[in-house]
């Protein structure tokens, strides 16, 4: 018989911040290996790093202003507005997979944190505006989107689109302009440009076509798609500097403002959709003359 356990003491911590984090190209919410660091607003070189439990979900412990709040009694109902304090996140990637993304957050916030984004393209899967809806569902737990960046290694099994974006008339990098990879209507993929304009959208292939029926039946490996473009993006004002992480609600604010990308230069026309093969690596480019290409996609900022 082993003896009775007497508790003397049990302290218990409650995090201010938890953080969920969603890879669409590969759909999964197990990002490991980011670094995410939440600053005061009034102190912004004051840094916490949130850490990553086995679920996959990324807390902060030790915030300035919330240590009472941290400490406070688990079993007493808890106040989630009282010690309320302004911060901001950045979202970096060491290992250069993602691209970084930074929002404020008022903390603590009672379960996983929601930017404020709820039901749009970015913390979620998407639809973008006039697309049908897409799985999961809208009880599917908060989470903010992680955008791939260029020089991300091509995980086997999936479309990767490239471009590198420019804006017209301005004549420079349309740095941190979303766009969207849409096939039947349906938008499979969402990509943001780097500071540099440079865009790569990774997304599962869609559903194979039905084989014609064939005696005796013949192997088809030349599947292919439509694939239309779509690009959002409000230019910056001129001798405003490129940030050097783009601000999720600036992101999403993108959204109301499409732009035209432009198929060619001479004479000026609008970009056509575009065929997508099967385990062929697609780079979208506007022409510069009928039988030349740019090494450019433009985006008309007018």
């Amino acid at each position: 018989m082993s003896p009775a356990v007497r508790v003397l003491e049990r302290v218990v911590c409650q995090a201010p911040f938890g953080l969920r984090l969603w890879d669409p190209a590969t759909a999964t919410q197990q990002v490991p290996g980011l670094q995410i660091d939440l600053s005061p607003l009034a102190r912004p070189g004051q840094r916490v790093r949130a850490l990553v439990n086995p679920s996959g979900v990324y807390c902060a412990l030790g915030l300035p202003g919330l240590a009472a709040f941290e400490r406070a009694d688990a079993d007493a109902p808890a106040d989630w507005t009282a010690a309320l304090r302004g911060f901001r996140v950045q979202i970096l990637d060491p290992a250069g997979r993602y691209l970084p993304l930074a929002f404020d957050a008022a903390l603590p916030h009672q379960g996983l944190f929601d930017p404020g984004l709820s039901g749009s393209p970015l913390p979620g899967p998407f639809p973008l505006p006039e697309s049908p809806p897409a799985s999961p569902p809208a009880t599917a737990l908060p989470r903010v989107t992680l955008f791939s960046a260029p020089s991300r290694p091509v995980p086997g099994g999936l479309a990767a689109v490239r471009a590198q974006l420019w804006e017209t008339p301005a004549g420079r990098p349309a740095a941190w302009c979303l766009l969207a990879a849409t096939i039947d209507g349906v938008t499979r993929g969402l990509g943001l440009a780097d500071r540099e304009g440079r865009v790569l959208i990774l997304f599962p292939y869609p559903a194979r076509p039905r084989p014609t029926l064939t005696s005796p039946p013949s192997p088809k490996n030349d599947f292919s798609w439509t694939l239309t473009l779509t690009a959002y993006y409000r230019p910056r004002p001129t001798g405003v500097p490129v940030p050097a992480i783009p601000d999720l609600a600036d992101l999403q604010a993108q959204l109301a403002s499409p732009r035209m990308l432009l198929g060619s230069l001479s004479p000026p026309q609008p970009l056509p959709p575009l065929p997508l093969e099967y385990a062929v690596p697609l780079t979208a480019r506007t022409s510069a003359t009928p039988v030349e290409e740019s090494s450019y996609l433009f985006v008309d900022a007018t």
